[in-house]
C-alpha cells in the first residue's frame, strides 16, 4: 500500500490538498499540522474525501501549549464541521485517530457534529481521539460520540 506521513504548515497543507487527488491507491495517511494561521485545513479535508481507498487516517491537530498566537484561529467548530463532511466521504475507513488536543475553540457543537460524521464510519475497528486540554467540550460533547461509537459492531480498540 501506499503510505504518506507529513508534519506541515499552514501553507504546506495548501500543497498537500493539491496533491492528495493524486494518490489514488493510498491506503494511510498520518498528517501532523503545524498551525501558524489555520488555514489549508478545509483544504486538505476536502481533498482527503476524494481518497476512496483510504483505511487509516490519523490526523495529529494539536494546539501547541507553548504556542500562544493572539490571532491564532486554528481548529474550531467550523473545521470540525469539514471534518465531518470528510468522514461521510470515507465509508470504508477502519482505522481513525484524532488528536485535537488544546483546541480552545472547539466546543460541544463542533464534537457534536464530529460525532455526526463518525456516524457514517461502519467498518471503524479502530479509534483515538484526544480532546485534552479543549476546555470547550464538556461530557455533552463526548457523550454524543461515545453515543455514536457504540453502534458499531467492528470496534475492536477504542483509546
Amino acid at each position: 500500500p501506499e503510505n504518506y506521513y507529513g508534519g506541515f504548515g499552514d501553507v504546506g497543507l495548501v500543497s498537500l490538498s493539491r496533491f492528495l487527488p493524486t494518490l489514488t491507491r493510498i491506503q494511510e495517511l498520518s498528517i501532523r499540522w503545524n498551525p501558524q494561521s489555520g488555514d489549508g485545513l478545509c483544504e486538505v479535508t476536502q481533498a482527503i474525501s476524494s481518497l476512496s481507498s483510504l483505511s487509516h487516517l490519523q490526523l495529529n491537530l494539536p494546539r501547541s501549549v507553548d504556542a500562544f498566537m493572539v490571532d491564532y484561529e486554528g481548529i474550531n467548530d467550523g473545521t470540525m464541521k469539514s471534518m465531518c463532511a470528510m468522514l461521510h466521504s470515507l465509508i470504508t475507513l477502519s482505522h481513525l485517530d484524532l488528536d485535537l488536543s488544546w483546541n480552545k475553540k472547539i466546543t460541544d457543537s463542533g464534537v457534536i457534529d464530529l460525532s455526526h460524521g463518525l456516524s457514517q464510519l461502519t467498518h471503524l475497528i479502530s479509534f483515538y481521539i484526544n480532546l485534552k486540554g479543549c476546555k470547550g467540550v464538556s461530557d455533552v460533547g463526548v457523550s454524543h460520540v461515545m453515543d455514536t461509537i457504540q453502534s458499531f459492531q467492528h470496534l475492536s480498540r477504542l483509546r
